[in-house]
């Protein structure tokens, strides 16, 4: 009996022990790209960073707002030679125009000679008026020439008008003034976030050049002048250029959020890194279409650093004793040394000379974490605010990580991409999402 006994108490605290155990999963910890948090891979470490084909110069055909448009003839994404009619005036309706402003000069006009006569007749009857009535008409007189003198500027200003609707009258066609694609019409003089914008744009044919970012840790790399080669995606077309413009105004943000571990993420993280744009001027563009996208990399002349630059918040340890990240391996946290350089003060950051790759992927360091946890790549969006999970979903049925063909996982892709090559599809000039540019390893 006693044994019977001895064998429940047993089973039941197995039982309870399992269940605990069911009840306290982990969370998947949010690992990031090394690529993304570092820049490595964006024109400024070893490997290649992409591009995209854009056209150099767009031609903008303003209208006349002062005339009617009486035909369109072309429509966006049409291609278009020099000297083809774009649009027409309606010649009738700006006749009409010039007939009136014509008319109105004329009505001004004699508005000029009515005063002048006025003024004449008060000089003459100031001379001969006594002393007392002097002032009086001195007044008058001050009063008629500031009119006149107003009547005359109109004149001035209206006979521009006239000149500049008159001097374009005969035209009622506006042509293309070079070959190219209709890129956008404006009816309404405005684009589409209400902005001024001409009534249409065309790009001219051939005048490309190549779009790329570069990562804020990696801008010192670079710089106007320095020779690249562009390397063709699908052949071994290759093109040489120059960078001709870095466009540090118009700043995008790389997806670096901190995770904290526990379901929610700090999405406005200062540990976070901006992408900027830059622009290559290419030597010859045979053979290149628009929108057609590229690798970008540094030639033999260009002067940049093979070392990636980590922010400091992700190391852990210290100088004296070494130091280590939490980085991802086979789905899983390990804690991996890490071999550091230089110390940037200015952007907070170490060299990282050994122990980590483009490829890799680490986690921001949180308490809790230890060796073994879970991992994702997918950003984790719950409310901070909400209650934590105790793994047991509405039916009552305790989450145990398995899917419904038994594998164990967390539906996020938790290894890093084969070949070293990132990139998210659909995303602006086909470039990653994360590191504003996919490493191409050479």
């Amino acid at each position: 009996m006693k044994k019977r006994m001895l064998c429940c108490l047993l089973a039941l605290v197995l039982a309870v022990g399992l269940l605990s155990a069911c009840g306290s999963v982990k969370a998947a910890v949010y690992v990031q790209s090394v690529a993304a948090l570092t820049g490595y891979g964006s024109l400024g470490g070893a490997n290649a960073s992409a591009g995209i084909v854009v056209a150099q110069k767009e031609i903008k055909v303003e209208r006349d707002s002062s005339r009617k448009v009486k035909q369109l003839n072309v429509g966006v994404g049409q291609e278009v030679k020099t000297g083809e009619v774009l649009f027409t005036y309606d010649m009738e309706d700006m006749q009409l125009t010039i007939d009136k402003a014509k008319l109105e000069i004329e009505q001004m006009k004699n508005n000029v000679k009515d005063l002048t006569a006025q003024i004449s007749q008060l000089e003459k009857e100031k001379k001969s008026a006594p002393t007392s009535e002097q002032l009086s008409y001195t007044v008058q007189i001050q009063a008629l020439e500031a009119d006149k003198k107003e009547a005359e500027y109109n004149i001035t200003v209206k006979q521009k008008e006239l000149d500049a609707m008159t001097s374009g009258s005969g035209t009622a066609n506006v042509t293309a003034p070079v070959d190219g694609k209709v890129q956008a019409i404006n009816e309404n003089g405005t684009d589409s976030s209400g902005n001024a914008a001409a009534y249409i744009t065309l790009v001219q044919d051939g005048a490309y050049r190549v779009k790329g970012k570069i990562n804020e840790l990696n801008r010192s790399d670079i710089a106007v002048g320095v020779p690249v080669v562009i390397r063709s995606r699908v052949d071994d077309s290759v093109w040489s250029g120059t960078i001709t413009e870095i466009d540090t105004e118009n700043p995008s943000s790389g997806n670096a959020g901190v995770s904290y571990g526990y379901g929610y993420s700090n999405a406005d993280d200062t540990s976070s890194s901006s992408n900027y744009p830059f622009y290559v001027e290419l030597d010859s563009t045979d053979g290149l279409m628009l929108g057609q996208h590229v690798y970008i990399e540094p030639s033999d002349g260009g002067t940049v650093s093979d070392t990636m630059k980590l922010d400091a918040s992700f190391l852990q340890g210290s100088a004296e004793e070494g130091f280590w990240v939490w980085a991802e391996k086979d789905g899983k946290l390990e804690k991996r040394t890490v071999t550091v350089g230089t110390f940037d003060e200015t952007y907070n950051t170490y060299e990282i000379l050994d122990g980590l790759a483009a490829e890799d992927y680490i986690a921001f360091p949180e308490d809790g974490m230890e060796e073994g946890d879970p991992t994702t790549h997918t950003m984790p969006t719950e409310d901070p605010s909400a209650e934590p999970s105790d793994g047991v979903d509405d039916s009552g049925a305790t989450g145990d990580g398995v899917d419904d063909s038994g594998a164990i996982g967390d539906s996020a892709d938790t290894g890093p991409i084969e070949g070293g090559e990132e990139e998210s599809a659909g995303s602006e000039d086909g470039e990653s999402s994360q590191t504003g540019g996919v490493t191409y390893a050479r």
